[in-house]
């Protein structure tokens, strides 16, 4: 939803544009500029990216089975698709709506977690509305927006439709996790929905919908109190499996390295100890001619080396008439 004005933010804009104290230059300016949006750190985010961006690939998929449902209903061609996503508080949201307004009241449901009474709210604007009430009589699905409540028989025709909207809700959420939906109410009055706070966050999901030539939106509110539950519940059966499945994979990763690079030969080296003499003395050496390490005597052990990789230490022995060395200490 775009950002709303509050009344009285309203009364002080006709204030200055009354007394011409209003700079439209400055104004054309600050619109141009890049938009920065302020973040409250007294009131913080409730839904992270990544639950807005589960919530957007929901809808997205309700936006394509609704549109589909409604051409087969209404025999004419429609559309809906997502605008965006985002969170806001509720006052927000239900200061943008009319007195008048059509508004359906869900309730979502999972059994197997006792899981109940958790509610979302779908608005759906005049020009639509009417469009749709209009193609359901009979007509051509292009009548002017009428300027009046809705009847009783027009509410419950209504019903009807939110009630197929609820089932279609079901098939977009059952991708991700089983959530019955059921329809409570139609609201035409908004002032009288009272069950959410007006300071509670809520993810609004805006979704532009068209009936033929007549186009209009379909707002869904979603207060954060009935999304935490489910949230933890797609997170407990797709998050900690995800983990689990990339710990499974890693360790076959390594196994599949391990198996391949095993029957590499590899050079394997012991080291008396080593010394340094000049080209003269190279020259000369003769047979017989002594050559000192840099080893002492008294320290029996060596150093073995795994492709110039000193790997561990060790002492020199014979095994079999062979000389050999016996590992003593690992160096990695």
């Amino acid at each position: 939803m775009a950002e709303v004005l509050s009344q009285q933010q309203i009364d002080e804009l006709l204030g200055k544009l009354q007394s011409g104290d209003v700079d439209f230059k400055e104004i054309e300016e600050q619109s141009s500029g890049k938009r920065v949006k302020e973040y409250d750190f007294l009131s913080p985010k409730k839904f992270s990216r990544d639950q807005l961006k589960l919530l957007n690939n929901i809808f997205d998929s309700f936006a394509r089975l609704i549109g589909l449902h409604l051409s087969n209903l209404l025999r004419v061609s429609c559309e809906a698709e997502v605008i965006q996503v985002e969170e806001e508080e509720y006052r927000e949201f239900n200061n943008a709506l009319n007195d008048s307004v059509l508004v359906g009241v869900l309730r979502m449901q999972n059994k197997e977690n006792n899981i109940d009474d958790k509610r979302i709210l779908l608005e759906m604007s005049r020009p639509v509305s009417f469009s749709i009430l209009d193609r359901l009589l009979g007509g051509s699905a292009n009548a002017e927006q009428a300027d009046r409540d809705y009847t009783d028989i027009e509410v419950s025709l209504f019903e009807y439709l939110f009630r197929q909207f609820a089932a279609v809700l079901k098939n977009a959420w059952g991708n991700y996790i089983d959530v019955e939906h059921f329809l409570d109410m139609i609201e035409t009055n908004s002032r009288l929905i009272q069950f959410i706070q007006q300071d509670e966050s809520v993810a609004i999901v805006v979704m532009n919908l068209s009936v033929d030539e007549a186009k209009g939106t379909l707002n869904i509110c979603l207060p954060a109190s009935t999304l935490d539950d489910f949230f933890k519940i797609f997170d407990s059966k797709y998050v900690k499996m995800q983990r689990k499945s990339n710990v499974e994979q890693e360790k076959l990763r390594k196994d599949s390295i391990m198996s391949t690079i095993s029957e590499s030969s590899l050079t394997v080296s012991a080291m008396l100890g080593k010394t340094e003499i000049t080209l003269e003395e190279l020259l000369g050496l003769q047979i017989g001619d002594v050559l000192p390490l840099d080893t002492p005597a008294s320290d029996s052990s060596v150093l073995i080396d795994v492709e110039d990789q000193h790997w561990f230490t060790g002492a020199i022995g014979i095994k079999k008439k062979n000389y050999a060395v016996k590992i003593e200490k690992n160096l990695q």
